[in-house]
């Protein structure tokens, strides 16, 4: 199918309605259409594409489209923009304007106490700040990211070259995020040409950010990553727990890399909830397989850890303790407790802007690292897979 919708105009953003079967298209002139396409009588596989239909024009180029339960996000160069496709009603997203790429998304609420209730939005602001905003586009807080950002990048994990962590690795940095994604259950992705960034918005935290060269896109589904490059490669990232990517670095004999993790990431390693994933066995079978020779000093760094490792049944009452009676909390899966509270909200940047506190580098090397497939013989059109891990 040629559609002409949008002839002399460059196709800057897409995004499907699954539901329904049908694609919204934004271009370089501001104009919103989306096409159909149906199932036919053909068989099975055989589609039928409907004529193109205009939703809208706003006021300058379509930076990123998002669509949830039956409404349009669409943010241009200037501002945001919400659509119900249904009752072809429209609406801005704050009063302030902006000026330049910023993205914005749709951000479902499907976690604990939650579930049910209508997703947010988070639109981009200059100078690393974040709108949060209500279903109907009411702007509820504003988040400041900026503090979060000066701090070391976590390393990619590859099984090609061994991580490094800096500490001192230490400068500000000042983000536009030209697109959002939301991605897992409760994290923002962004990203520029050589680095990615995931936030828990909700806590106000900076979840991690890693150094990756020559990036041109990415798409998400679930914790996956899937990476376009300026070269034209493919790679695939995989957020994960770093007690799960030891655990999968174990299956693949990758002995030292998994000793590194280990060290890098002992924080959680040697929690209780990680023995579920890893018991001591394991890793006292990891020990055995490093070199004494080769490997002396991460044998020892090993053994430092192990020594460290807390029995499954300990109990960590403590966090129970420091959430106050009369606040309600659900436990996520990684086994923070998680309270829930809402700020109360701001309309506006100037009056009450959300400074979000940095966690201590202790807590960053908490929870997360990176795994990366080596790269393999070119056999089809993907290159190699590469694993990220996540902070859960």
């Amino acid at each position: 199918i040629v559609s002409w919708e949008h002839r002399g105009q460059a196709i800057t953003a897409l995004c499907w309605d699954t539901s329904a079967l049908r694609v919204f298209v934004g271009d370089s002139g501001g104009k919103v259409s989306f096409l159909r396409a149906g199932s036919s009588k053909l068989g099975k596989g055989s589609f039928v594409i409907f004529p193109v239909q205009t939703v809208t024009t706003v006021d300058s180029r379509v930076v990123q489209l998002g669509y949830q339960d039956g409404r349009l996000l669409v943010s241009s160069l200037s501002r945001c923009y919400l659509c119900d496709t249904e009752r072809e009603k429209f609406w801005r997203v704050g009063n302030k304007e902006r000026d330049g790429e910023y993205g914005a998304c749709f951000f479902p609420q499907n976690r604990g106490l939650l579930v049910g209730q209508p997703p947010l939005l988070y639109c981009g602001r200059p100078g690393s700040r974040m709108w949060e905003a209500s279903f109907n586009g009411e702007v509820l807080s504003t988040h400041q990211f900026k503090q979060l950002l000066a701090c070391p990048p976590l390393p990619l994990i590859t099984y090609r070259n061994e991580p490094h962590y800096n500490p001192g690795q230490k400068s500000p940095q000042s983000i536009a995020f030209p697109k959002l994604l939301y991605l897992g259950d409760q994290n923002l992705l962004t990203w520029t040409d050589s680095a990615i960034y995931i936030f828990t918005p909700q806590n106000g935290q900076l979840l991690l950010w890693t150094e990756v060269k020559d990036l041109v896109d990415i798409a998400v589904y679930r914790s996956e990553l899937f990476c376009l490059h300026g070269s034209g490669r493919l790679s695939h990232l995989s957020l994960l727990s770093a007690e799960r990517c030891v655990e999968r670095l174990l299956r693949r004999e990758s002995w030292p890399l998994a000793a590194i993790i280990c060290c890098m990431f002992q924080h959680t390693i040697t929690t209780s909830r990680a023995r579920k994933s890893i018991p001591i066995d394991r890793l006292e079978h990891l020990k055995c397989q490093l070199s004494s020779t080769t490997h002396m000093e991460l044998t020892s760094q090993l053994e430092e850890v192990i020594a460290k490792l807390e029995p499954l049944d300990s109990a960590s009452s403590s966090r129970r303790s420091s959430i106050s009676s009369h606040e309600s909390f659900n436990v996520l899966d990684c086994g923070i407790y998680r309270v829930i509270s809402r700020r109360g909200s701001q309309s506006d940047e100037e009056t009450s802007s959300l400074i979000n506190q940095s966690m201590s580098e202790e807590e960053r090397l908490k929870e997360f690292s990176f795994v990366q497939e080596e790269d393999q013989e070119q056999t089809s059109s993907l290159p190699l897979l590469e694993f990220n891990l996540k902070r859960e």
